[in-house]
């Protein structure tokens, strides 16, 4: 059974009938996703204790997601093949704690610079088991007619990081120093969700192996699909990459810098706050909405209208100026795009490449989302100090969301495998 890959349920199944053959498995990977950014959400109320303790500069401080980030990216690719060759299951349990022990490891910082870069490689190294390509590929094993809802809901887990682990964070800091709130963090997150990830926590290659006569199987094993190396003989493969990169080089510095973009046109800052957390409530929505509507219509159109939306709200603070309404109308259309980002990317990759190798299908993916979130920050930095504005960062973000667009429209409908490979 080892050698079956992890593929859709049975294509006669409904709607309704894979949700009652997984009904948690979503859930668990919702849970999956948060975990997959602890280290990021999860850092952002220890920033100022840990500079001031040490007297460090808030580049020093944050230095270490730079870290992660790199070694996301290299690591994105085998991660991937290990999901190929061992199914999802075993590598995300095992994620699921060395990720949150790993950012409790923090905790231990000496304030020597160099022990604080040891500790963030090593928070990189142990947190790559809990990627996106783990809970993607075996929701994706699991759901088909349902596929891209089923990967909506667990993309939640990553809005729902951002609303609860800086929370969480303040209120431990808040009782017991930012040393041990760290570590207090990390432990609860292991208790509440360990136990759901180990009940619900299932593709179908897990199924296979307790109950061989599951139509999930037979389906798993009559499933085609792609290599690696096919895929990237495919000019729609090369395409996905090139869209993910060009996207993710201009939405996550928009959305990092928002408060400042804000701030910067006269905004109150706590008025500013309100505003950007109209990106997260935004991206819940995205995800849901993106998730169904891809279900239910051409995917690629889908993907086509949705990165329109940024080049829309950067054109409405521009022309209109940063006031409190185009803010909040530019949060609300970046947030959604932001929740269809990585739903279309997982969608798309399942249905055109298959689910035979999708692991390292999907690891490339990632891979090219990495590097375009390394690069995207400098280049918004360094606008800022050579011209005091982002004004020409969001006239680049309209020129490339509206390329993303572009490669979107010339894509052949989903599912049509052979089309991909031409």
């Amino acid at each position: 059974m080892s050698e079956i890959p992890e593929s859709s349920a049975a294509p006669s199944a409904t709607v309704l009938q894979e949700w009652r053959r997984a009904p948690m498995l979503p859930i668990a990977g919702l849970i999956g996703h948060a975990t997959a950014v602890f280290h990021i959400n999860g850092f952002s109320p220890f920033i100022v204790p840990v500079s001031e303790e040490f007297g460090w500069s808030r580049t020093l401080t944050t230095f270490g997601l730079t870290i992660i980030l790199l070694i996301q990216a290299l690591g994105s690719i085998p991660i991937g093949l290990l999901v190929d060759r061992f199914a999802s299951r075993r590598i995300g349990l095992v994620g699921m704690i060395s990720a949150p022990l790993g950012f409790a490891l923090i905790g231990s910082a000496s304030g020597d610079q160099t022990n604080w870069i040891v500790l963030w490689f090593i928070m990189g190294i142990v947190a790559l088991p809990v990627q996106s390509t783990i809970w993607t590929s075996a929701i994706s094993s699991r759901f088909q007619a349902s596929r891209g809802l089923a990967l909506g809901v667990s993309m939640c887990g990553t809005s729902l990081a951002s609303a609860l682990f800086p929370w969480l964070g303040a209120v431990l800091i808040q009782h017991y120093g930012w040393h041990r709130a760290i570590l207090y963090e990390a432990l609860i997150w292991i208790v509440v969700t360990y136990p759901v990830m180990l009940l619900f926590f299932r593709g179908a290659r897990d199924v296979a192996r307790t109950d061989p006569t599951d139509p999930i199987v037979a389906a798993a094993a009559a499933e085609p699909g792609m290599t690696l190396t096919q895929a990237l003989r495919s000019s729609v493969y090369l395409r996905l990459l090139l869209a993910g990169a060009m996207y993710t080089f201009v939405i996550p510095p928009m959305i990092y810098n928002y408060m400042a973009i804000q701030t910067d046109g006269g905004i109150d800052t706590i008025v500013a706050a309100k505003t950007a957390a109209a990106i997260g409530f935004a991206s819940v929505v995205g995800r849901l909405t993106t998730g169904f509507l891809i279900d239910h219509f051409n995917a690629a159109r889908v993907g086509a209208v949705a990165f329109l939306l940024p080049s829309i709200g950067c054109a409405v603070l521009l022309t209109q100026g940063v006031g409190t309404g185009s803010a909040l109308a530019a949060a609300i259309m970046l947030g959604l795009t932001m929740g269809a980002e990585l739903d279309i990317f997982g969608y798309l990759t399942t249905r055109y490449f298959g689910m035979r190798k999708i692991g390292s299908l999907f690891g490339c993916i990632l891979l090219s989302l990495s590097l375009g979130s390394g690069l995207g920050p400098i280049v918004a930095s360094y606008n800022f100090d050579t011209h005091g504005n982002y004004s020409g960062f969001m006239m680049l973000t309209i020129i490339v969301t509206l390329l993303c667009s572009a490669i979107f429209v010339t894509l052949p409908r989903p599912g049509l495998i052979e089309q991909a490979k031409g």
